[in-house]
């Protein structure tokens, strides 16, 4: 069966995805490079020919889920979650000088978002971290060059400019030649970490210079990332793969040279890996990364940076390559023009009305402040004259009526378009205006209050709209003079705004005091009687009054009261004129006598008692006998739980108890004024129990008194014992049944005849114990 390349490729890509262990696999490693520093000779003596050299890598992981962890004990490693044994392989010239140098994570940080671009904000998800190794390795001074190799497989599979990047790994290195060690050369150091995102579409500038400890000339360019590792695991959890380097985790790095990744042709390659119609750009001696990409996704992308020594013959010292992720993302812009404007007109342009000549604020509202950098204003005032500003708002002092265009420009000399932007604004400055009225003054008198508007223009420009709130929560409105009543006393803050037909306000506050007398005195209606003792509530409906008035009551028996709504206990009958005057904060009084207005009348007093006070189950009829005083009729009412068992006009019955349940028993009595009283009381029958026990008995037989037992009422009781004794003391019979027989037998034999002690105890339908003892002669 033949495949497609494209077909056994996909295939791979499969198997791969399918086999490959997760936790070994390194595509949470997406970036790295190296940096050697010379600390000199051995013991500062160079007749060791030894060279010490602190090594520095710097690997980047890719934060976003929950990918593997640093190699070489990172902190964060759990039972669950370890990190892989970290390691790297040292070669001098071709051989293995240390194949598996230890190396342990030193230290990681958050790499920050550096979109090269001050006013744009990434809105996908973006984490990488870098984890900083270091370690110090002596080496002897050797005419070869040393090599310093870190690689791991695979790649992440989102990246888009690489075929393939699941099957492929990484390498990291750096080379000491041998005139870096004759030096005692230090590789130069970039000074920030790479990028990890850009915006598509937007322009981006970002510097990747390094520092070079000895002075060295620098030169960057853009160069090819490197193959590294295999997708084998053999020599770790498998059979030993046919060398060390083709495995997930290498046994031992391979040696110098390293193979280029395969880039996606032909749209990528080293001098386009953003993409053919994207723009990426290096400066060869600062080391600006800039450009414009197109195509969004994850790339990978090399840099490198050459170190030369200075001089007429200049010697390639060093070459330091980094190799990172970078993602493409979609952004979102952060700089917007905006002003405080009253309108904005037609053709865009923020207009601004300033009402009276003289100095004024426009105010910016700008955004985002944190991506503003620069403000700069311009504006043709009077005569022709450029009036400029840098601050946030602009400040002006323009004492001319007209109309005055500017502009506003953030950022004005950024390099990137995205973060500059303008407003175009008209200032017009026009008469200023003012508003004012006065209020007629109410004293005692309920009128409505007349408002007159006193309001003026610098220029003689009409007033084209008023607006008047009174303060008392009433429809405004928009007469020039109107008239308002109030319906209620106060203190109200009235306000009048005005508006000129320039598009200009004013307004102004004024407090108008209302607090007149009542024309009339008005009660809410009474009751057409009371009965003693008689509660009356008196309602004062009279308008305008508040808690601010005096009020003062006379009920006609004497008493009297300050409150509004005063409330009177009468105690005696009558009737009675009521007198109230009412005087306003202000001193004004009015005052009237309601001439028996209050009708008080003679009551009844209901009673009644019960005999016997406890019927019981033996005598249950009970008389309600009537106790009342002035009544003219008699009514009872008994009820159980509220449900009416029996009603009687009285004044007297008698009513028979069928249980023991709590009754209610009712009475209402009526005097001959039509006043009434009611009184009720619980009344319940009593259980009662009673005992009596035979002197003999003739158990023979002949079925005439053949056995013992004692007699009562016992409804209700509980605990019974009966016990009895034969002459020696000894008991010969017990039961706790209130109908338990003594048949004159004892275990099954006949008792003989003679004499038998008893007693009885049982606790009563009260629930009180009651006992009784006494002899019983047993003929024979």
């Amino acid at each position: 069966m033949q495949f497609s390349s494209a077909l056994r490729s996909g295939i791979v890509i499969l198997l791969c995805a399918i086999l490959l262990p997760a936790g070994l696999l390194a595509d949470h490693i997406v970036g790295g490079e190296f940096h050697y520093e010379c600390l000199g000779f051995k013991n500062n003596d160079p007749s060791t020919g030894i060279m010490r050299y602190r090594i520095t890598i710097n690997m980047y992981r890719d934060c976003i889920g929950e990918g593997a962890l640093f190699d070489g004990n990172d902190p964060r490693q759990t039972p669950d979650v370890r990190s892989a044994d970290g390691h790297i392989s040292i070669y001098l010239g071709n051989e293995y000088y240390n194949p598996t140098r230890s190396i342990n994570l030193s230290r990681f940080d958050p790499v920050p978002i550096n979109l090269g671009n001050p006013c744009l904000v990434v809105n996908e998800p973006i984490c990488q971290e870098i984890g900083i190794y270091t370690f110090v390795e002596e080496l002897p001074v050797s005419e070869q060059t040393y090599t310093f190799v870190y690689q791991r497989c695979c790649r992440n599979e989102s990246i888009r400019n690489l075929l393939n990047p699941r099957q492929i790994g990484a390498t990291y290195f750096i080379q000491l030649t041998p005139e870096a060690q004759q030096r005692c050369n230090t590789s130069p150091a970039f000074n920030i970490d790479p990028p990890i995102a850009i915006c598509i579409n937007e322009e981006f500038r970002i510097d990747l210079g390094a520092t070079d400890a000895d002075g060295d000339s620098l030169v960057y360019k853009f160069c090819d990332p490197k193959l590294g590792g295999g997708t084998d695991n053999g020599g770790r959890n498998g059979p030993a793969t046919e060398t060390p380097f083709d495995d997930i985790v290498p046994i031992r790095e391979s040696p110098y040279p390293y193979a280029s990744v395969p880039w996606v042709r032909p749209r990528y390659d080293v001098a386009n890996q953003l993409g053919v119609g994207s723009t990426l750009n290096i400066d060869r001696v600062t080391g600006e990364l800039s450009g414009v990409p197109s195509f969004p996704g994850t790339h990978v992308l090399g840099v490198c940076v050459e170190e030369w020594s200075r001089g007429p013959n200049p010697i390639l010292l060093s070459e330091t390559k980094r190799e990172f992720q970078l993602n493409v993302s979609r952004c979102g812009n952060t700089v917007d023009a905006d002003l405080l404007e009253t309108e904005i007109d037609e053709q865009g342009r923020f207009f601004i009305r300033q009402c009276g000549p003289g100095p004024n604020t426009i105010f910016n509202e700008s955004t985002l402040v944190s991506s503003i950098t620069s403000y700069d204003w311009e504006m043709i005032g009077p005569g022709g004259e450029l009036l400029t500003g840098t601050s946030r708002d602009f400040q002006t002092n323009i004492n001319e009526i007209g109309v005055y265009e500017g502009i506003m420009m953030l950022n004005r000399e950024s390099f990137a378009d995205n973060c500059k932007d303008t407003a175009v604004f008209l200032l017009g400055v026009f008469p200023d205006l003012t508003a004012d009225f006065s209020a007629s003054e109410v004293v005692c008198e309920p009128k409505p209050i007349e408002f007159v508007n006193g309001s003026s223009t610098a220029g003689g420009q009409r007033i084209t709209a008023y607006d008047w709130d009174f303060g008392d929560n009433t429809d405004p409105s928009a007469r020039p003079d109107p008239t308002h009543q109030y319906r209620i006393p106060g203190d109200f803050r009235a306000r009048l705004e005005i508006t000129d037909e320039n598009g200009c306000q004013d307004d102004v506050e004024q407090n108008v005091e209302y607090f007149p007398a009542p024309r009339t005195i008005i009660l809410e209606p009474q009751d057409v009687f009371g009965c003693v003792p008689y509660t009356n509530l008196f309602i004062n409906r009279s308008t305008p009054i508040d808690d601010n008035y005096i009020f003062e009551w006379q009920f006609g028996d004497g008493g009297s009261s300050s409150e509004r709504d005063p409330t009177h206990l009468y105690g005696a009958s009558g009737l009675y004129d009521v007198y109230l005057s009412i005087t306003s904060p202000l001193g004004c009084s009015v005052d009237t006598t309601f001439r028996q207005l209050v009708d008080v009348r003679d009551s009844p007093t209901a009673d009644f008692y019960f005999t016997p006070e406890q019927p019981s189950n033996i005598f249950p009829d009970v008389d309600i006998i009537d106790r009342s005083v002035n009544a003219a009729s008699h009514r009872y009412f008994i009820t159980d739980g509220g449900e009416a068992l029996f009603t009687s006009p009285g004044p007297d019955f008698t009513y028979r108890l069928r249980d023991t349940s709590l009754l209610s028993v009712t009475q209402v009595v009526t005097h001959p004024s039509g006043c009434l009283d009611t009184l009720t009381k619980d009344i319940r029958m009593y259980l009662q129990n009673t005992f009596n026990a035979p002197n003999a008995f003739t158990p023979n037989g002949d079925g005439l008194n053949d056995s013992w037992q004692p007699k009562g009422i016992f409804a209700g009781a509980t605990d019974y014992l009966l016990r009895i004794w034969n002459r020696w003391g000894e008991k010969i019979y017990e039961t706790d049944d209130f109908e338990g027989t003594w048949d004159g037998t004892h275990d099954g034999t006949a008792s003989p005849a003679g004499g038998y002690l008893w007693d009885v105890s049982f606790t009563n339908a009260e629930g009180e114990p009651e006992s009784f003892k006494g002899g019983v002669v047993l003929i024979r």
